[in-house]
């Protein structure tokens, strides 16, 4: 442990992150490791993790609890996950790959979701067509029946009785 406290004080001064202590000072603001302990704990608590769990993951005491609490790794592993976003170090291409992933996502779910109304839109269309189809025949039959009856009552009546329906029908076509 004394070895990585010195890699991390050398990391330190090497990022320039700690200067040298001002006269009469004899501790600096923040510990080397000690530092990233409680940046752990902070960031565990701020993602809502159980705080017996951050304790159990610091290999801190807690008292009475460590004889009756037993959890598994992977109920413990569920919650340390809810905290990996706020513990990682991001990097602009990290966080730009999230956002990806992220639009990927939603592209897809409005992809889905248009494609449903589309969807929608050709069974309302194809229903569309069907009923018009069906009120033109509706419509077709009705005139024939229509046109069958005037016929009948053309030729009852003696004065038009003589015209032959081939011209009553040429009329009607010229008149289209």
């Amino acid at each position: 442990s004394l070895g990585i406290k010195r890699l991390m004080e050398r990391a330190i001064w090497a990022q320039h992150l700690r200067k040298k202590l001002e006269p009469g000072k004899k501790r600096h603001p923040y510990q080397a490791n000690h530092s990233l302990r409680k940046w752990f704990k902070t960031r565990c608590e701020m993602s809502g993790m159980k705080p017996i769990n951050i304790e159990k993951l610091m290999n801190h005491s807690c008292g009475i609890s460590d004889n009756y609490y037993r959890i598994t790794e992977a109920e413990l592993l569920q919650d340390y996950l809810k905290a990996v976003d706020l513990l990682t170090i991001k990097s602009d291409k990290l966080i730009l790959q999230k956002q990806v992933l992220e639009l990927r996502e939603r592209s897809k779910e409005e992809n889905h979701i248009i494609t449903g109304k589309l969807q929608e839109k050709d069974t309302e269309v194809q229903l569309l067509q069907e009923k018009y189809e069906e009120d033109m025949k509706s419509i077709r039959e009705e005139m024939n029946l229509q046109f069958s009856q005037i016929m009948s009552m053309i030729q009852q009546n003696p004065k038009l009785a003589q015209v032959k329906p081939e011209i009553l029908t040429k009329k009607v076509e010229d008149v289209d």
